[in-house]
This record gives structure tokens, C-alpha cells and sequence, in this order.
């Protein structure tokens, strides 16, 4: 019940309250207000009374509402605090590198056994799976080139792919229990949503 509703609720119990009636003098009668009972009775013959083109109009009304309110929610739409406020402290906290660097990977990518040209076309693939997903931290495991006749081969691929590819973050080597030298983990900035 709204505050309107009260209030003609209040209204109506104001109109309805007997009238002080004066009595004839020199009579010993009481004139009685009219009983609960019969305020009730009149209340529901008012309701009976109420035209059926009435109440539909009433209830075109009610919608007339609805749909208002469904147009102002689609324009405007609706802001999730708990969701906007998570993600702003998941940010904070990636800017911590040392925070972000004891976070564990999600998903993890072996290049191992690859050519350059796969291994790069690979990276891509795997990035954008991962952006895709909503994956924030992955671990690439490329090796320490130690059966390369050159310098690392994979190593440089992955070091140079990262500096180039604008959806990857921070980046670094992890524990010597997660490959070490041997591997890179990496931040994938979130995808930008239009």
C-alpha cells in the first residue's frame, strides 16, 4: 500500500465518521452510530458499484507504468555497485607487481617443439582465447633454449611478442617450481567492451 492509497483511505474514514446529532431535548435515547458491520456492508455495495470500463482503465493505467518504467531502464540501464567495486579493487591490486606476481596462472600455454612462425601464431591464438574467457594471468612455458644451437629461440619470441601485442600487460619469470628462467607469465588486459 502506498502513501496515496493512505491517504484516501484516511479521507474516506474522515467523510464516513458519524455527525454529532443533536438530541431532541428531554430524551433519554442515545442515537448510535452506524456498526461496523454496516460501514463494511457499504464499503463493499461502493466496490460492487464500480464500473467494469472503470477498472479496465485502471488497469490499462497500471501498465501504461510498466512500460515506462521498462523504457527508462532500458535507456538508463542499471549499474551494478558490488560488480563495479570488485573490479575497481582487482585493479588496484594488478598494479601491485609483487601482488600480481604470486597470483596463479589460469591458463597455462607449452611452446615447446615449436618454429618461430608457430609459436608465434600460437601466442595470438592463445591471447585472444584467453581475453575472450576473461583470463587474467597466463603462464607460457617456452624453455631455456638449452638444446639451441643460437641463443634461446623461443624465449626471444615470447619476450618480443609481449612488447608488441597491445592486450598484454606486465610481465616476468615465476618461481623456480614454475620453470623459472625456462618460462614467462603474463597480464592480459581486459578486452574493451563497446
Amino acid at each position: 500500500m502506498d502513501f496515496g492509497e493512505i491517504l484516501d483511505k484516511w479521507d474516506k474514514a474522515q467523510k464516513e465518521k458519524p455527525k454529532q446529532v443533536q438530541r431532541p431535548a428531554g430524551s433519554g435515547k442515545k442515537l448510535n452510530a452506524p456498526s461496523l458491520i454496516e460501514k463494511e456492508e457499504e464499503k463493499q455495495a461502493r466496490l460492487a458499484k464500480k464500473s467494469v470500463p472503470q477498472k479496465q482503465k485502471e488497469a490499462e493505467n497500471a501498465r501504461k507504468d510498466g512500460e515506462l518504467m521498462q523504457q527508462w531502464l532500458l535507456r538508463y540501464g542499471v549499474i551494478d555497485k558490488d560488480r563495479a567495486a570488485e573490479e575497481e579493487r582487482e585493479n588496484k591490486l594488478s598494479e601491485d607487481l609483487e601482488h600480481v606476481k604470486y597470483l596463479p596462472a589460469e591458463a597455462t600455454l607449452d611452446l615447446h617443439g615449436m618454429t618461430r612462425d608457430e609459436a608465434w601464431i600460437t601466442l595470438d591464438r592463445f591471447v585472444e582465447s584467453c581475453q575472450k574467457r576473461r583470463i587474467r594471468k597466463v603462464l607460457i612455458i617456452h624453455g631455456k633454449g638449452n638444446h639451441s644451437s643460437e641463443n634461446p629461440v623461443l624465449g626471444g619470441v615470447v619476450h618480443n611478442f609481449i612488447e608488441r601485442d597491445y592486450r598484454l600487460g606486465a610481465s616476468g619469470h615465476p618461481d623456480k617450481s614454475l620453470g623459472g628462467r625456462g618460462a614467462t607469465w603474463v597480464l592480459i588486459r581486459p578486452a574493451q567492451e563497446n
